[in-house]
């Protein structure tokens, strides 16, 4: 592991290098409240020549990546810092747009911004977002105009970069505070080794700021045993499918899908018990150590949750799935209701 106290421009501005948000990692989710911020501490930092730090950056080298190692471009994997990389990303080419339509020192910047911070050297995207983000931010990064894209763009993505925009074209906007300001922002840049652990530093991370749930920590603990290419295959064959099975329960997509990975661990380790759903996680950890003891591979468990957890979004009202969305939210047992108590 080496970290590094370095300005977020060089961190974006590697030549040679691609950044890449691995498949197990959230989708983008930054909204209003947090891009107001990021955007009041850039602006700050640039009227008081201050730099102002960040937070953290960690990043695994892609080592899997034939096709990247022989364009000369290096295939670095974000563990953390995801949302912030991404925001600036969208701040960074809100930016560039907005000084095309100025001076002519103006445009001569948006080009300076486009090369060095959001393309990287074959012309594709400096930063790549996983699954259904990835096509947005690049056409963002396109610059083309209006958005345009095959399929359903992702909302947070336009929104933020929209907002950026808008504020930037405002009346007494001051874009030379911000270009300052962004020279400003400083990241410590921690890069793992061989014998890093991603899963141990992503869950020490995040136990602070907005909580995981346990499908976000179950499905980087299975994913990240393998490399990002088969990371890749393993997500669109098993886990892909449950997250687009649960998103009809949204806004309760956590609580079902809590429920279906409850109905598996009782039907897979009856004898690890979990008393209630903040203990959901820790039970699945101290079974998938037993499963690697006995050698089972970690695909195997995949195919399992993928086959239980489809039939369960497929009738969740069965008598097999309802005794565990009660477990999710607690219902007592035994209980007599007051409808049947004192009648209606």
């Amino acid at each position: 592991m080496r970290a590094s106290l370095e300005p977020v421009l060089a961190i974006l501005g590697k030549p040679h290098v691609r950044f890449f948000v691995p498949v197990f990692q959230r989708v983008y989710a930054w909204t209003g409240p947090q891009c107001d911020q990021l955007l009041v501490d850039t602006l700050q930092a640039g009227r008081d020549g201050v730099a102002h730090f960040l937070g953290t950056m960690i990043y695994l080298p892609d080592t899997e990546q034939p096709d990247g190692a022989q364009r000369g471009i290096a295939a670095l994997g974000v563990i953390d810092g995801q949302q912030r990389l991404t925001t600036l990303t969208l701040m960074l080419a809100a930016l560039r747009d907005v000084l095309r339509e100025g001076s002519e020192d103006d445009k001569v910047l948006a080009v300076a911004i486009d090369r060095e911070y959001l393309r990287a050297p074959d012309g594709g995207a400096k930063l790549t977002l996983s699954r259904a983000d990835a096509a947005t931010l690049d056409a963002i990064v396109a610059g083309e105009g209006e958005i345009t894209m095959v399929g359903e763009p992702s909302r947070f993505l336009v929104q933020s970069f929209e907002r950026f925009t808008a504020r930037m074209r405002g009346e007494g906007f001051d874009r030379e505070a911000l270009w300052r300001g962004l020279k400003e922002l400083r990241t410590v840049a921690v890069e793992l080794g061989p014998n890093d652990s991603p899963q141990q530093v992503f869950e020490s991370l995040n136990a602070k700021g907005r909580p995981l749930t346990t499908a976000d920590l179950l499905r980087n603990t299975l994913l990240m045993t393998y490399g990002f290419e088969e990371q890749e295959r393993l997500f669109a064959l098993y886990w892909g499918p449950i997250e687009r099975a649960f998103r009809r329960f949204s806004p309760d997509q956590d609580l079902y899908i809590d429920a279906a990975l409850h109905q598996w661990l009782v039907g897979a380790a009856p004898q690890i018990r979990a008393a209630k759903r903040d203990e959901l996680y820790g039970a699945f950890k101290e079974h998938l150590e037993e499963i690697k003891r006995r050698g089972v591979s970690l695909e195997e468990v995949l195919r399992s949750l993928n086959s239980s957890c489809l039939a369960f979004a497929a009738d969740p009202a069965s008598t097999l799935a309802r005794p565990h969305l009660d477990w999710v939210i607690a219902k007592p047992k035994g209980r007599i209701s007051q409808r049947k108590l004192f009648g209606d």
